[in-house]
């Protein structure tokens, strides 16, 4: 099992950056790995989405996810998956005096083979950074 928190200070407002996480059919255009999604089911303060992503290989998965957004937060948990035992997160964004945002995410994720646990956390750890950068880029552009 990977578990792995990080943040992040990034230059967008915390309404955009928001929008950016909570419009998951998006999510392939712009995320690394992100193959396809589906929303299957969308009301207030939450969804259900079918993930398509390639990470250690093609992987597929559904989560439920609950929304916050006047408090700016997003949390999610797995539905089913063919290689997950688990997949827990979430996202929660602090906004700052000048405009920009405090981003923390934390996530916990388990699959049913195995991984070495190195492996994983590098994995996981190695791309959070990366993964934030694209969803700010994507908050800038107004999506």
């Amino acid at each position: 099992m990977a578990h792995a928190e990080h943040k992040q200070i990034v230059a967008v407002d915390s309404e955009r950056f928001y929008r950016a996480i909570t419009k998951y059919e998006e999510y392939p255009s712009f995320v690394d790995g992100c193959r396809g999604v589906q929303v299957e089911r969308k009301g207030p303060g939450e969804a259900r989405t079918h993930y398509q992503m390639t990470i250690v290989r093609d992987v597929s998965y559904t989560l439920d996810h609950r929304e916050f957004p006047d408090q700016r937060r997003m949390e999610w948990s797995l539905v089913q998956s063919d290689m997950l035992k688990k997949n827990v997160g979430r996202w929660e964004l602090t906004p700052l005096a000048d405009g920009r945002t405090e981003v923390k995410y934390a996530i916990e994720i388990e699959f049913n083979i195995p991984v070495p646990g190195f492996v994983l956390n590098q994995l996981v750890k190695g791309s959070i950074p990366s993964m934030i950068r694209s969803f700010e880029k994507r908050a800038k552009a107004g999506n």
